[in-house]
């Protein structure tokens, strides 16, 4: 079987690493290379810890940095912007674990000259994730819309119907650049299937205490690691929201294209995004009921079948055996 080819864009952030050794981990893809952005941490530190995790997974993908500001910034020539999320991601954005790291897989090819070179290559064979803002996509499509055109799909962890992170009405990765958010949508929602996978979706997707404590005792080194690196993660999610257990959102985007059927109540609609608002900067705007006639611009996921969603992420990362010792443990 031939290998889905993807390029994920990435601004890891504790939540992006899990994600992207998943996707290391899942042999159906040809990962052609992680572009990064700036978002949960500036893009010396996304970058340096994209490096890490394809390091410690023999070094098979390489990493182009990409834009160090969101959009509007990036035009008006403004210095880049603070990580607008405390220390969530640990001092270091991957929760204080030390990995491997090798410079040399740091290429100066910048991000999007990267993905438009690769889309040229492969017309409608590349698959975009995006786990972070979407301001290198917004270059692309700026710089070369015909070849950004050429895509075959996009997921994207972003964005919340119902329920913000950031402010009320916003999630952070949309929040952090809509103006970026606003130019793919429009500019390519309607030639090319971008599916939404937002709050309302990862939200549900609880990894309880059990889950951790067998990922730990079960998952090797690997296992062990990851563990570790949701330390503060757990404890941030219990003091701020009352959690007992994480919520790895971009993970639900990665296994979410890994395995579409995990996403329940998919809608196909349109999507605008508040790119000035005082008190709604960053909020997406859902026509859940077509009360408008703007174009279908967006596959949205609002549920998630979330005991498949963890066989997936155990077998993916720790292989089959393992996942048949998770179901015992369940029993």
């Amino acid at each position: 079987m031939d290998k889905r080819k993807v390029i994920i864009d990435t601004d890891p952030g504790i939540d992006d690493a899990a994600a992207l050794m998943t996707a290391l981990s899942d042999d159906s893809l040809e990962i052609l290379g992680f572009t990064t952005v700036a978002g949960n941490k500036g893009l010396d530190m996304t970058t340096t810890n994209a490096v890490r995790i394809s390091t410690y997974f023999d070094g098979r993908v390489k990493i182009y940095p990409g834009a160090d500001n969101d959009y509007t910034s990036l035009k008006d020539n403004k210095p880049p912007r603070e990580n607008a999320t405390g220390n969530i991601h640990g001092s270091n954005g991957m929760g204080g674990v030390d990995f491997p790291y090798d410079e040399s897989l740091i290429q100066d090819q910048h991000a999007v000259d990267f993905i438009l070179e690769q889309v040229k290559a492969y017309p409608g064979e590349i698959d975009l994730i995006t786990l972070g803002p979407l301001t290198n996509i917004a270059l692309a499509v700026e710089k070369d819309l015909t070849t950004m055109k050429q895509v075959r799909s996009i997921m994207s962890m972003g964005g919340a119907a119902f329920d913000g992170n950031t402010n009320p009405v916003a999630e952070f990765n949309y929040w952090f650049d809509p103006v970026s958010v606003d130019i793919v949508y429009q500019a390519l929602g309607e030639s090319v299937p971008i599916t939404m996978v937002g709050l309302d979706v990862t939200r549900p997707s609880l990894l309880d205490m059990n889950d951790l404590e067998f990922i730990r005792q079960a998952g090797g080194e690997l296992g062990g690691m990851i563990r570790e690196m949701f330390d503060d993660y757990v404890l941030n999610s219990f003091e701020n929201e009352g959690k007992i257990g994480i919520v790895i959102h971009d993970l639900v985007a990665v296994v979410g294209y890994l395995h579409p059927e995990i996403l329940t109540e998919v809608y196909h609609t349109n999507l605008v995004i508040e790119t000035k608002g005082e008190y709604t900067y960053g909020q997406t705007v859902i026509d859940f009921e077509e009360r408008t006639d703007r174009p279908k611009n967006v596959y949205i996921a609002m549920d998630i079948d979330l005991e498949a969603y963890k066989a997936h992420v155990i077998s993916t990362l720790f292989g089959e055996d393992k996942y048949h010792q998770y179901l015992d443990m369940l029993d």
